[in-house]
């Protein structure tokens, strides 16, 4: 059964192993307490570029006054602008608030402490092998952390009364080329005894680096890492390393959170690490797991990134040309399929997602409507292997109440956006609630996203086009066709009405008096006629009239399927708008029209010269109904 009461979680890079094993754990102890965990996830640092502007829109999610508690992880945010937005928005509630975090807390705090193992490592080498040199490998992509377990090093060395020589510490990145460098930089004072490594990845690269340079690891030169990796269990030799438990760090997090709810103090205890003595420090108390059964789950792992690759590329070329938002929810059917193990997948948007900028409404000569800021669409719907109806619900919540029902699913949510443009949210729920969110989610947030942008995109086009035709197409004056559109537009027309035996009425239509109002009231009343006149044309016309202004007062309309009777209306109610325009304007002028029409019925042969046949004819019906409105004015 679904819990209403929640417990809001902020995390990047849910796809690690690390964030992943923290949210578990806070999610099974959270059920355990009637909580449902609501985990709110992004992609910062990923070197995004531009794009990555809008991974603020995560704090656009969240309704904060439904969470009777938060979790913030805030060492998980490489992206320190981000993780100081969150940080600023949490602060502004009234909710408790835990953060997983070794430095810079704002909350109470929780942290895992493996850094002060550095410290315990060195002096292994020390004590228990004799090294008389021991060097540092640090990371300068994790600086923030690096430079702690730094600390813990120089400090094992002073205890054991010595200090790290000029070749003794040296920071580098993961790429191969730099950790050579870095093991050529301490064999220029001799090769030293023994390396302590950040971590286990930078440790196996520089493994990697010795037995290349034909040393022998441990016998030369003794190595160990930190936060103990699979690969580091099963590397030849095997690692020494640190413990990693992060399952102990969800627990801490999730009962000191519970217990703030309660009114209590936490509890202030960190969960420690311990030194994991293997084989690369020369102990040899370890055995390896099964390299057979180890070889076989890297080798699914990287065929599963190899899979991710191409069905990424292959979700990204069916998307990239979608124009229809319909169309794009159609596709997502096809390849959710890929999700293993997803029980639930939602796709969210805000009301105005495709909304266009005020410069793009003012060039089109559009107005949008309000969006309505408290409604939600929920345009795909993914539950136990069916695709839902699409619907609206207010944000209270941040899915329907119906899904909710009978349900103890603990989502996560992941914002939607393009640049500074938020579109809105994923959310995603598990089978057994056991998280298994890959890093193929991450190309298919991204392919979603720019399929939404391209469909914006598409929005904003079809507008400039449709005005440009406009332009092309249509008198600015009265925005009825101008001589291209009639022109484009009549073979149609004619067409249609010898297609369908329909009878041909062409009407030509010219305005009583202009001079006359040009010369007393100025050109800009003479315009403003104009254009009554183009309206009672417009507002009298049926759906398939053709209503032109070539220029001058002179306006045409050319009409198929009209009786004689409704040619005569149809002059009649032109006339008829006009004057109940002058009853009830202030203009100190009248606004009349002449008007003669001719009628045929084309067949095969017709052509556009018969048609300006019938407007010559017309031209002369109108003249004779002109000369009759001067005899009546004298």
């Amino acid at each position: 059964m679904y819990h209403a009461k929640k417990i809001g979680v902020f995390i990047s890079h849910i796809f690690g192993v690390y964030q992943q094993r923290v949210c578990q754990e806070i999610i099974d102890r959270a059920l355990e307490y009637g909580y449902t965990a609501e985990i709110f996830t992004s992609l910062d640092g990923e070197n995004l570029g531009s794009y990555a502007r809008g991974e603020e829109s995560i704090l656009h999610i969240p309704n904060f006054n439904s969470f009777e508690g938060i979790i913030f992880a805030s060492d998980t945010y490489i992206s320190q602008e981000l993780r100081q937005k969150i940080l600023e928005r949490l602060q502004t509630l009234s909710c408790p608030i835990v953060e997983i975090a070794v430095n810079d807390t704002h909350f109470p705090a929780v942290s895992l402490e493996n850094n002060s193992m550095t410290g315990d490592l060195t002096a292994h080498f020390l004590t228990a092998h004799g090294a008389s040199r021991v060097c540092f490998l640090g990371s300068l992509e994790e600086a923030y952390i690096s430079d702690v377990r730094e600390t813990y090093y120089r400090k094992a060395l002073e205890k054991n009364g010595k200090a790290p020589g000029e070749n003794d510490i040296y920071h580098c990145r993961y790429e191969s080329e730099d950790v050579e460098r870095a093991l050529a930089f301490f064999a220029q004072t001799g090769t030293p005894e023994a390396v302590v490594c950040y971590n286990d990845r930078l440790a196996l690269m520089f493994l990697a680096a010795a037995l290349a340079a034909g040393l022998r690891v441990p016998e030369d030169i003794a190595i160990s890492g930190c936060d103990d990796t699979p690969d580091g269990r099963n590397a030849s030799p095997m690692l020494t390393t640190v413990s990693f438990p992060v399952y102990e760090l969800g627990e801490r997090a999730i009962e000191n959170l519970l217990v703030l709810i309660r009114g209590g103090s936490p509890n202030t205890a960190c969960p420690t690490a311990k030194l994991l003595i293997r084989n690369s420090c020369g102990c040899s108390r370890a055995t390896n797991e099964s390299a057979v059964l180890f070889t076989q789950t890297l080798s699914a792992r990287i065929a599963s990134l190899e899979n991710s690759i191409l069905d990424s590329m292959n979700m990204s070329s069916s998307l990239q040309h979608v124009t229809e938002l319909d169309t794009g929810m159609e596709l997502l059917t096809e390849f959710l399929p890929q999700l293993e193990h997803c029980q639930e997948f939602y796709l969210c948007l805000y009301a105005d997602w495709d909304s266009v900028s005020s410069h793009i409404l003012a060039l089109t000569n559009q107005e949008e409507t309000a969006a309505d800021t408290d409604t939600i669409l929920l345009k795909f719907a993914y539950k136990n292997g069916k695709r839902l109806s699409e619907c609206s619900f207010l944000k209270k919540n941040l899915l329907p109440d119906y899904l909710y029902a009978d349900s103890d699913c603990a989502y996560i949510y992941v914002p939607l956006y393009f640049e500074d443009k938020k579109f809105g949210y994923l959310a995603l729920a598990y089978e057994d609630n056991r998280i298994d969110y890959q890093f193929r989610l991450v190309q298919w947030q991204m392919n979603i996203n720019q399929m939404l942008q391209s469909i914006c995109e598409a929005k904003r086009t079809g507008m400039l086009v449709s005005r440009l035709e406009d332009i092309y197409m249509k008198d600015a004056l009265t925005s009825l066709y101008n001589k291209h559109g009639y022109n484009r537009l009549e073979e149609p027309l004619l067409n249609r009405a010898i297609l369908e035996n329909l009878p041909l009425t062409a009407f030509l239509i010219d305005m009583d008096g202009l001079k006359a109002i040009n010369d007393t009231y100025g050109h800009n009343e003479g315009d403003f006629a104009i254009q009554v006149l183009g309206q009672a044309i417009e507002s009298t016309a049926a759906e398939g009239d053709l209503c032109a202004r070539f220029s001058g007062d002179e306006f045409y309309i050319l009409a198929a399927g009209l009786t004689e009777k409704e040619a005569k209306q149809r002059a009649e109610s032109i006339a008829a708008y006009l004057d109940n325009y002058h009853k009830l304007s202030s203009k100190p002028y009248a606004i009349s029209c002449s008007c003669g029409y001719a009628t045929g019925l084309p067949t095969a042969g017709f052509t556009a010269e018969h048609i300006q046949e019938l407007f010559s004819l017309a031209d002369k019906n109108m003249y004779r109904e002109k000369e009759k409105h001067h005899a009546a004015r004298r």
